[in-house]
């Protein structure tokens, strides 16, 4: 890895940490805890300042105020597996009074009789998985972080590295101060436009569904009943998770020449143009918050480590918000990360000095590209499969969903995949 810092006199040296993790976000977060718990001196770099947040449950808001801010929510699904991981970490009691569970997924191809159920108590699961408010989940890893012994260091910014054959280097900034820290084993979980990554050399493979994702919340009718809809339309996929408060978190996939004339739209025209597309299978749509439009993007970095560094997160991979399989790959990552690193004595971290070298990388590559190549396989295939308005491919995959209704072998494998057992 390249990009030398520039040091000089005015230069600080924190605490050397056995590993830096860079990225302070849902991935970053739960990895610095677990790590800590095993021993490692970690420090955890995130560029944004923390701030203090008041929590959604405690919020004194009057009730159209309290309203709105749950319209605005940016919401994530967790896996069965995810939530399990979580809950063997000690970690789920800090995100589970946000958590809505899914207890049903319905998944159907708008305009055709195809459709399959997946229910939780046919899988021996509590529930298929769980529906969280980032900003909540966020929150409240932070406060089993601030119990922690992880070193935080909020508000820095990595902007040069140096890797030799003992440590890397991280050079950051903070408040008009410049910093050096030294680590054994650097983790980049920065984002899609990771500045580790890029500093590594590594390149990024993109491709382009040529689709626009539109999420926001919509207030319902109906009571979801905790049931979960993955739609398939002729522009994409249309998912329909399960809030708290009779609210829905929504991810809509339209192609690029629909993005421009939804943006114009007003609330109440554009969820007319939300029901049309979903039907009234939760009554009709009462409210919408903020919307937020996304490229629908794949991207995906051509080695996910380098020397002395590993790649998660966004930094890693980005995938299409079909069946919500990309936080919970990065999440298995973090398992299989927590798991190999669990193998390594903490106090042996500087001692030898080639711990991490890469023959460890390798292993934990290994151990990982199964499972990612095959969850890459299943959103491409959904991505590019369920689209479309031709008339023979629509029934085919109509016939697809009905097959897999009926045929509960391959019904079941379909459950554990999107629940993240492999």
């Amino acid at each position: 890895m390249q990009a030398n810092p520039t040091m000089t006199n005015n230069t600080k040296q924190l605490p050397a940490a056995d590993i830096a993790i860079v990225g302070g976000g849902m991935v970053g977060v739960p990895l610095a805890i677990m790590l800590s718990q095993q021993g490692w001196r970690v420090a955890l770099i995130e560029r944004q300042q923390t701030r203090e947040t008041q929590s959604l449950k405690d919020a004194q808001l009057s009730e159209s105020l309290s309203k709105q801010r749950l319209l605005n929510q940016r919401c994530t699904a967790l896996s069965a597996g995810s939530q399990q991981f979580l809950q063997a970490q000690g970690l789920w009691q800090h995100v589970a009074t946000d958590a809505c569970p899914i207890n049903e997924v319905h998944v159907s191809h708008k305009g055709y009789f195809g459709s399959t159920r997946l229910k939780a108590s046919e899988h021996g699961v509590k529930a298929l998985g769980y529906v969280v408010n980032n900003s909540a989940m966020l929150e409240g890893l932070r406060g089993a972080l601030a119990q922690s012994e992880v070193s935080c260091l909020s508000g820095y910014e990595a902007y040069a590295v140096n890797v030799n054959e003992n440590d890397a280097t991280l050079s950051l900034r903070h408040r008009n101060e410049r910093y050096s820290l030294q680590a054994k084993l650097t983790i980049a979980v920065d984002g899609i436009s990771s500045f580790l990554r890029e500093a590594a050399g590594i390149a990024v493979d993109h491709h382009d569904y040529d689709q626009c994702g539109v999420l926001g919340t919509v207030q319902l009718e109906r009571d979801h009943q905790h049931v979960a809809y993955e739609r398939f339309t002729t522009s994409g996929p249309l998912a329909m998770l399960p809030r708290p408060n009779n609210m829905a978190s929504f991810v809509w996939c339209v192609e690029p020449t629909q993005q421009e004339a939804l943006e114009q739209l007003s609330d109440s025209d554009f969820l007319q143009q939300l029901q049309r597309s979903f039907g009234y299978r939760l009554g009709k749509f009462q409210a919408i918050g903020a919307r937020q439009f996304i490229p629908l993007i794949r991207t995906e970095a051509r080695r996910q480590t380098d020397e002395r560094l590993i790649l998660l997160g966004n930094a890693a991979r980005l995938l299409h918000p079909v069946a919500g399989q990309g936080y919970n790959l990065a999440l298995r990552d973090v398992a299989g990360l927590s798991a190999k690193l669990k193998e390594c004595a903490p106090t042996q971290a500087l001692n030898p000095p080639n711990l991490f070298n890469a023959a460890f990388m390798q292993s934990f590559v290994d151990a990982r590209s199964n499972d990612q190549k095959q969850v890459l396989q299943l959103t491409d295939t959904l991505a590019r499969s369920f689209r479309g308005k031709a008339t023979i491919p629509a029934h085919a995959r109509s016939l697809a969903l009905l097959g897999l209704e009926f045929m509960p072998v391959l019904k079941n494998k379909f459950a554990r995949t999107t629940m993240g057992f492999r």
